[in-house]
């Protein structure tokens, strides 16, 4: 019998039925013409700003306040981490498949012709398609087209001074429809190591006034499997980074520095990455190739996807540096090598070269033991053999894959929920309406909250 196709999925199985095999539970404490399902952590409390709204009768959902339908398709391609079948570079139309024929209790047929649906052809990303507005801090009427992005998330001026070379308002005509103009925040994407180039742009819409969902997504022809928005509030250059911490959305960035600035002195220097949703092996791979001395803090939400994100970045980490573990051990077992077994078996497990540095010390130290130096030759034979080990540390240190998970508040799924959770509870203590960094609010004008379309 042959493989099923994306119709007889759409047709057969519902939204629910993916829910649910990704562990969201109904709640029933929301309607019942849209259905809501969240997820529940281990001590069975929902997760809060977890959840999936079901519409369309069952064929489709959005999960708020991202207001971007979801299929039974496209709902399994977007969140892959979700379930068992799925492995880190897997072709996604696969994984469909296999999904969707568990779900439905069908053997699926592998082969090389694997069913997938036509792709519309995208125009590939132009910076000159595009007219920017950028935040100039000496301006302030440049600030007031900002303000209504930033003041949704909670975000404050001093964090948007913190960032402004790295986000702009982008406009575009839509070639469809004449008169017409898209205008979103936009957070510009350049590949790792690069020159610089913006291959793309991660895109917020302009706020509703009714409070429903904004845009959420990529410019149309963004190179997102390689992208990154990156940036540093010090100017810090990805490849000089001693930290990068690394988001699903440039909010959350900006979030997480706002929350920690003033306990973390140094955070300004840090280099902060987001990957725009889902991320790819080829921006992981990028990453750790361009600051292969960074500590990557792995900041993604705070639920299944999160956690499997974090896991799948040390998992390319770990191909990228295979001698990661063999160089831990070396590095935090004590003693010498000669008499240390356990050490002298990870040391040979070590790279050749950095082997190679411990040996030519091992030559110095023989020679400062012969005896028949003069006490300037062997003060001249100390400092090389001090150097000599520093450096044999310092490459025993770029093998190590150096992570650290960080994780919003206790009951927060991510760093920009716990911006605006805080938010909520001061002006509800206060009674009134807070921003946190004492600044005026600017008002928009009426032609300005009406004159763009999204």
């Amino acid at each position: 019998m042959g493989n099923l196709t994306y119709d007889d999925y759409r047709q057969r199985l519902t939204v629910q039925d993916v829910l649910r095999d990704m562990g969201y539970v109904r709640n029933r404490k929301d309607g019942i013409r849209y259905p809501s399902f969240v997820r529940l952590d281990e001590h069975g409390q929902r997760i809060r700003g977890d959840k999936f709204i079901v519409t369309h009768e069952g064929r489709g959902c959005f999960q708020p306040p991202v207001q971007k339908t979801f299929s039974v398709i496209s709902l399994i391609k977007e969140h892959p981490e979700f379930f068992p079948e799925y492995e880190v570079g897997m072709n996604l139309d696969k994984l469909v498949n296999k999904v969707c024929c568990r779900l439905l209790n069908t053997v699926y047929e592998e082969n090389d012709r694997t069913v997938r649906e036509p792709e519309p052809e995208v125009r590939p990303f132009r910076l000159e398609d595009y007219r920017l507005s950028r935040f100039d801090k000496a301006d302030r009427e440049s600030w007031k087209p900002f303000y209504p992005f930033f003041k949704q998330r909670g975000l404050d001026l001093r964090t948007e001074k913190a960032f402004r070379d790295t986000f702009v308002i982008a406009e575009r005509d839509n070639p469809h429809q004449k008169g017409m103009t898209y205008r979103n925040l936009s957070f510009p994407l350049t590949v790792p190591g690069g020159d610089g180039t913006v291959v793309g742009f991660e895109e917020r819409g302009w706020p509703r006034r009714d409070g429903s969902p904004a845009y959420k997504g990529k410019a149309p022809g963004s190179n997102a499997s390689v992208g990154l928005w990156i940036a540093s509030p010090g100017g810090t250059d990805l490849r000089d980074a001693k930290r990068v911490f690394l988001f699903e959305s440039a909010f959350d960035a900006m979030a997480f520095f706002q929350l920690r600035r003033d306990d973390d002195k140094g955070i300004g220097k840090a280099v902060f990455v987001s990957t725009g949703g889902n991320p790819t092996r080829a921006q992981m791979q990028g990453l750790i190739r361009t600051a292969p001395a960074a500590v990557f803090h792995l900041c993604f939400d705070n639920d299944d996807a999160g956690r499997q994100f974090a896991q799948n970045f040390i998992d390319v980490a770990k191909e990228e540096k295979p001698h990661s573990d063999v160089a831990r051990a070396f590095k935090e077992t004590p003693g010498h090598i000669e008499i240390d077994h356990e050490k002298e078996i990870a040391f040979f497990r070590l790279p050749k070269d950095v082997q190679q540095k411990y040996f030519a010390v091992e030559e110095l130290s023989e020679d400062l033991r012969e005896g028949y130096l003069c006490d300037e030759d062997k003060e001249d034979l100390r400092v090389r053999i001090k150097a000599g080990y520093r450096a044999f540390f310092e490459a025993v240190d770029g093998l190590i894959v150096q992570t650290e998970r960080e994780l919003p508040a206790e009951g927060y799924k991510d760093f920009n929920d716990e911006i605006l959770g805080k938010e909520e509870t001061e002006r509800k203590a206060v009674g009134c309406d807070l921003d946190g960094d004492g600044a005026v609010e600017p008002e928009e004008s009426h032609e300005e909250k009406h004159k763009y379309h999204r």
